[in-house]
C-alpha cells in the first residue's frame, strides 16, 4: 500500500471514530434510560429513590454528557453515605454504587444522641427524650471530651470498637477515650477493662478472654503480654 493510500485510510478511520463519538454525544441513540443503584440496605434508612433523586441524572440525556463526578459528589453529600461512585453502563444505564456509613457508637449531648461511623462522622441524630431504635440503643456509648471526626481520641476509641471481635463488642456498654492512649471499656456486666491505646487489638482481646474467667471488677490488658485483674 502506498504512503498516500495509508494516509487516506488513516483519515477515514479517524473520521469514522469521530462520527461515532459525535453520534454518542449528541444523539439519543445511547442516552440514559435507567439509573440503577447498588449498595443500599434497609438498615440505614437510605432509599434507592433518595439516591436517584440526589444523583439527578436526567432521563434521555446522552451518556457521554452525564457528569459522573458531579453526580457522585451529590450522592456522597447524603449523610448516610460514606462514599459514592457513578459510572456509565452502555448502552443506556447510569449505575450509582454507594457505600453506606456503618453505625459504630453513639454520643450523647444535652440536646441529642448522635450516631457515629468508624470515621467519627455523626450521621444519624435523635433529640433527647425521643425513644431510640433498638439498633441505636445497642451501640456502645462513646465518652470523650471532643467527639468528632477530627479528634484523635474519638478515632482511637472507634478503632477499638471496630476491631473488637463481634461477641466482645456486644458486651461493651461504654468506651471512655480521655486521650488516644487512655481508653477504657465499661462492660454491660459492670466490670471495667483498661485498654490503653488502639494498637494490638487482637492480642488484647485474647488477653481479655483469658483473664475474664477470673473473678474481678477491673481488668487491665493495656499490656497484653502481662494482663492483670483485681
Amino acid at each position: 500500500m502506498s504512503r498516500g493510500r495509508r494516509w487516506l485510510v488513516s483519515i477515514a478511520v479517524v473520521a469514522a471514530v469521530a462520527g461515532l463519538v459525535a453520534v454518542a454525544y449528541f444523539t439519543p441513540l445511547m442516552s440514559v434510560r435507567a439509573v440503577s443503584v447498588a449498595g443500599v440496605t434497609p438498615r440505614s434508612g437510605l432509599t434507592v429513590d433518595e439516591v436517584r433523586a440526589k444523583a439527578h441524572v436526567p432521563q434521555g440525556r446522552p451518556l457521554l454528557q452525564v457528569n459522573t463526578a458531579d453526580a457522585a459528589r451529590r450522592v456522597a453529600s447524603i449523610s448516610a453515605v460514606e462514599t459514592a461512585r457513578v459510572r456509565r453502563q452502555y448502552p443506556s444505564t447510569v449505575e450509582v454504587i454507594v457505600v453506606e456509613r456503618t453505625p459504630v457508637a453513639r454520643v450523647e449531648t444535652e440536646k441529642a444522641t448522635h450516631v457515629l461511623d468508624r470515621l467519627g462522622v455523626p450521621f444519624r441524630h435523635y433529640d433527647r427524650g425521643v425513644k431510640l431504635p433498638p439498633d441505636v440503643r445497642g451501640l456502645p456509648l462513646l465518652s470523650t471530651p471532643n467527639a468528632g471526626p477530627g479528634d484523635p481520641a474519638t478515632r482511637a476509641g472507634l478503632r477499638v470498637v471496630t476491631e473488637l471481635p463481634p461477641d466482645l463488642r456486644a458486651s461493651v456498654a461504654t468506651v471512655e477515650a480521655d486521650s488516644p492512649v487512655d481508653i477504657t471499656l465499661s462492660l454491660k456486666n459492670g466490670t471495667t477493662v483498661v485498654w490503653g491505646d488502639a494498637t494490638r487489638t487482637e492480642d488484647k482481646a485474647l488477653a481479655w478472654r483469658a483473664i475474664s474467667t477470673r473473678r474481678g471488677t477491673l481488668y487491665n490488658v493495656s499490656s497484653p503480654d502481662l494482663p492483670s485483674y483485681r
